[in-house]
Protein backbone atom coordinates (compact mmCIF):
# COMPACT_ATOMS: atom_id res chain seq x y z
CA UNK A 1 0.00 0.00 0.00
CA UNK A 2 2.72 2.48 0.98
CA UNK A 3 4.79 1.53 -2.06
CA UNK A 4 1.76 2.14 -4.29
CA UNK A 5 1.20 5.57 -2.78
CA UNK A 6 4.87 6.48 -3.20
CA UNK A 7 5.14 5.23 -6.78
CA UNK A 8 1.77 6.57 -7.98
CA UNK A 9 0.96 9.65 -5.93
CA UNK A 10 4.37 11.17 -5.20
CA UNK A 11 5.37 11.86 -8.85
CA UNK A 12 1.95 13.37 -9.52
CA UNK A 13 2.17 15.66 -6.49
CA UNK A 14 5.74 16.72 -7.36
CA UNK A 15 4.74 17.50 -10.95
CA UNK A 16 1.71 19.47 -9.72
CA UNK A 17 4.01 21.43 -7.38
CA UNK A 18 6.39 22.20 -10.25
CA UNK A 19 3.49 23.27 -12.44
CA UNK A 20 2.10 25.48 -9.65
CA UNK A 21 5.41 27.26 -9.07
CA UNK A 22 6.36 27.74 -12.70
CA UNK A 23 3.92 30.64 -13.47
CA UNK A 24 5.48 32.66 -10.65
CA UNK A 25 8.85 32.27 -12.34
CA UNK A 26 7.31 33.14 -15.73
CA UNK A 27 5.74 36.35 -14.35
CA UNK A 28 9.08 37.37 -12.87
CA UNK A 29 10.83 36.71 -16.18
CA UNK A 30 8.18 38.65 -18.13
CA UNK A 31 8.59 41.65 -15.80
CA UNK A 32 12.36 41.38 -16.08
CA UNK A 33 12.06 41.28 -19.88
CA UNK A 34 10.48 44.73 -19.70
CA UNK A 35 6.87 44.12 -20.69
CA UNK A 36 5.12 47.38 -19.81
CA UNK A 37 1.57 46.31 -18.91
CA UNK A 38 0.00 43.58 -16.82
CA UNK A 39 -2.03 42.35 -19.76
CA UNK A 40 1.12 41.78 -21.83
CA UNK A 41 2.74 40.02 -18.88
CA UNK A 42 -0.28 37.73 -18.47
CA UNK A 43 -0.36 37.05 -22.21
CA UNK A 44 3.32 36.06 -22.16
CA UNK A 45 2.75 33.88 -19.08
CA UNK A 46 -0.28 32.26 -20.71
CA UNK A 47 1.59 31.40 -23.91
CA UNK A 48 4.72 30.18 -22.17
CA UNK A 49 2.82 28.21 -19.54
CA UNK A 50 0.64 26.52 -22.17
CA UNK A 51 3.67 25.36 -24.15
CA UNK A 52 5.42 24.28 -20.96
CA UNK A 53 2.46 22.07 -20.08
CA UNK A 54 2.22 20.58 -23.56
CA UNK A 55 5.93 19.86 -23.88
CA UNK A 56 7.01 19.10 -20.31
CA UNK A 57 3.90 17.70 -18.70
CA UNK A 58 2.61 15.75 -21.66
CA UNK A 59 5.33 14.90 -24.18
CA UNK A 60 8.41 14.57 -21.99
CA UNK A 61 6.62 12.66 -19.25
CA UNK A 62 4.98 10.30 -21.75
CA UNK A 63 8.18 9.63 -23.65
CA UNK A 64 10.35 9.12 -20.57
CA UNK A 65 7.87 6.77 -18.93
CA UNK A 66 7.50 4.75 -22.12
CA UNK A 67 11.21 4.75 -22.87
CA UNK A 68 12.25 3.84 -19.34
CA UNK A 69 9.94 0.85 -19.35
CA UNK A 70 11.13 -0.23 -22.79
CA UNK A 71 14.91 0.29 -22.50
CA UNK A 72 15.79 -3.38 -21.96
CA UNK A 73 13.75 -4.42 -25.01
CA UNK A 74 15.18 -1.63 -27.16
CA UNK A 75 18.75 -2.57 -26.20
CA UNK A 76 18.11 -6.19 -27.19
CA UNK A 77 16.42 -5.33 -30.49
CA UNK A 78 16.81 -1.71 -31.67
CA UNK A 79 14.75 -2.32 -34.81
CA UNK A 80 11.60 -2.89 -32.73
CA UNK A 81 11.70 0.64 -31.30
CA UNK A 82 8.37 1.79 -32.71
CA UNK A 83 6.51 -1.39 -31.77
CA UNK A 84 7.95 -1.39 -28.24
CA UNK A 85 7.07 2.27 -27.67
CA UNK A 86 3.58 1.72 -29.09
CA UNK A 87 3.04 -1.05 -26.55
CA UNK A 88 4.47 0.94 -23.60
CA UNK A 89 2.92 4.38 -24.29
CA UNK A 90 -0.54 3.40 -23.01
CA UNK A 91 1.02 2.42 -19.68
CA UNK A 92 1.60 6.14 -18.97
CA UNK A 93 -2.17 6.67 -18.87
CA UNK A 94 -2.32 5.80 -15.15
CA UNK A 95 -0.03 8.72 -14.42
CA UNK A 96 -2.22 11.11 -16.40
CA UNK A 97 -5.43 9.86 -14.84
CA UNK A 98 -3.94 10.50 -11.38
CA UNK A 99 -2.60 13.89 -12.51
CA UNK A 100 -5.94 15.02 -13.95
CA UNK A 101 -7.82 13.89 -10.84
CA UNK A 102 -5.38 15.80 -8.61
CA UNK A 103 -5.55 18.91 -10.82
CA UNK A 104 -9.35 18.77 -10.93
CA UNK A 105 -9.68 18.46 -7.18
CA UNK A 106 -7.12 21.12 -6.35
CA UNK A 107 -8.34 23.57 -9.01
CA UNK A 108 -11.97 23.31 -7.91
CA UNK A 109 -11.19 23.41 -4.20
CA UNK A 110 -8.76 26.29 -4.69
CA UNK A 111 -11.41 28.27 -6.54
CA UNK A 112 -13.93 27.66 -3.76
CA UNK A 113 -11.63 28.25 -0.79
CA UNK A 114 -9.59 31.18 -2.12
CA UNK A 115 -6.72 30.37 0.22
CA UNK A 116 -4.50 33.17 -1.11
CA UNK A 117 -7.11 35.83 -0.39
CA UNK A 118 -7.86 34.34 3.00
CA UNK A 119 -4.21 34.46 4.03
CA UNK A 120 -3.73 37.94 2.59
CA UNK A 121 -6.78 39.55 4.15
CA UNK A 122 -7.17 37.74 7.43
CA UNK A 123 -3.69 36.75 8.58
CA UNK A 124 -1.35 39.27 6.95
CA UNK A 125 -3.92 42.04 7.30
CA UNK A 126 -3.92 41.72 11.05
CA UNK A 127 -0.13 41.80 11.16
CA UNK A 128 0.63 44.61 8.71
CA UNK A 129 -2.58 46.52 8.07
CA UNK A 130 -3.48 48.08 11.37
CA UNK A 131 -4.16 51.66 10.23
CA UNK A 132 -7.51 52.60 8.67
CA UNK A 133 -5.82 53.74 5.46
CA UNK A 134 -4.01 50.41 5.01
CA UNK A 135 -7.19 48.48 5.79
CA UNK A 136 -9.17 50.50 3.22
CA UNK A 137 -6.43 50.10 0.64
CA UNK A 138 -6.36 46.34 1.18
CA UNK A 139 -10.14 46.01 0.72
CA UNK A 140 -10.51 48.55 -2.11
CA UNK A 141 -7.63 47.31 -4.28
CA UNK A 142 -8.52 43.71 -4.97
CA UNK A 143 -6.01 41.55 -6.74
CA UNK A 144 -6.90 40.43 -10.24
CA UNK A 145 -7.25 36.91 -11.50
CA UNK A 146 -4.10 35.52 -13.07
CA UNK A 147 -5.44 34.66 -16.51
CA UNK A 148 -2.03 33.45 -17.60
CA UNK A 149 -2.32 30.68 -15.05
CA UNK A 150 -6.02 29.91 -15.36
CA UNK A 151 -6.47 29.45 -19.13
CA UNK A 152 -3.57 27.02 -19.82
CA UNK A 153 -4.68 24.71 -17.03
CA UNK A 154 -8.21 24.57 -18.37
CA UNK A 155 -7.15 24.18 -21.98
Amino acid sequence: MILGVITNLLPVVLLALLVALFPIFLRFMAKTAGLPTRSLIELRVQTSFFWFQVIQVFLVTTMTSAASAAVPQIIKDPTSLTITLAQNLPLASNFYISYFILQGLTFASGALLQIGGLITFKVLGRLFGNTPRKMYSRWANLSGLGWGTTFPVLS
